[in-house]
């Protein structure tokens, strides 16, 4: 064997060495890269789990301080009502006390209605007799009693059964996007469209304003106690939804909800 063969096996030795060595490497990259992938989708579930669990713990305080208003307090002031009606049945003198008598007792009827809006915010009832759309559609008349602005329910096929941990996310999203527009957007009017197949769940809020609701909600992300986008978009990506912004012409915002495979199982 002489020199030059010696150098070529050597030469080819050294490539195939070289060759094993890279692949080597790309094989530890590749092991390193799924390590950390797996850790990152580890991660994301764990805030998933946490994040269920908080909104869970939430949703639950406030039913029960729903239900405490409700069954104590309202109880108790239309025990109060009734009282007040039937003294002034009795009530015949002339000095003023017959209608300083009935305005205390049209106050206590605005203090119960008040009562049941707050109730019915903290825990929509509707929501758990009569499904999404129906409670949608109530959470709407109880907004326009306060006249600031005039809320629209349209809806088309409703018949399909949202399954309850999506229909409640998707009915706190909706009830921020309304308060949100309430405080920033300065709409009349406010048109809530609820349409449905058997595949997809599709709500559209859209709104006369001045197209300050995405902008309200963006700035939203770092005030405590505001749900805000980020929120809203995390309560969506639970339950495997989205929401878009666009234009509304001549004026406005369109928020539109979409959720996949919304039924019950």
């Amino acid at each position: 064997m002489n020199i030059v063969e010696i150098v070529i096996i050597g030469t080819a030795a050294m490539f195939m060495l070289g060759i094993l060595v890279v692949v080597l490497v790309m094989f530890q990259q590749k092991q390193v890269i799924q390590h950390k992938l797996a850790l990152r989708d580890k991660d994301l579930e764990l805030q998933r789990e946490r994040l269920v669990a908080v909104l869970q713990g939430q949703e639950q305080e406030r039913k029960r301080i729903a239900e405490d208003l409700h069954d104590e307090v309202g109880a108790q002031l239309s025990v109060l009502k009734l009282n007040l009606g039937q003294l002034q049945h009795h009530l015949k003198t002339g000095n003023g006390e017959a209608e300083r008598l009935k305005e205390t007792k049209d106050f206590t009827d605005t203090i119960i209605q008040h009562l049941r809006f707050i109730s019915q915010s903290l825990h929509p009832q509707a929501l758990d007799n009569l499904g999404l759309s129906h409670a949608l559609d109530s959470f709407c008349s109880l907004m326009n009693k306060n006249k600031q602005v005039r809320i629209s329910f349209k809806t088309s096929g409703n018949g399909h059964t949202v399954d309850r941990e999506k229909a409640l996310n998707v009915y706190r999203v909706v009830q921020e996007l309304i308060n949100n527009i309430l405080k920033h957007a300065q709409a009349k009017e406010v048109l809530i469209t609820y349409h449905s197949t058997p595949a997809l769940l599709s709500i559209d809020v859209e709104d006369d304003g001045n197209g300050r609701l995405l902008g309200a909600l963006e700035g939203s992300r770092k005030k405590t106690g505001s749900l805000g986008l980020k929120n809203i978009e995390s309560r969506l990506n639970i339950i495997g939804g989205s929401i878009k912004f666009a234009e509304r012409t001549p004026t406005g915002t369109i928020a539109q909800i979409r959720v996949e495979n919304y039924q019950s199982q």
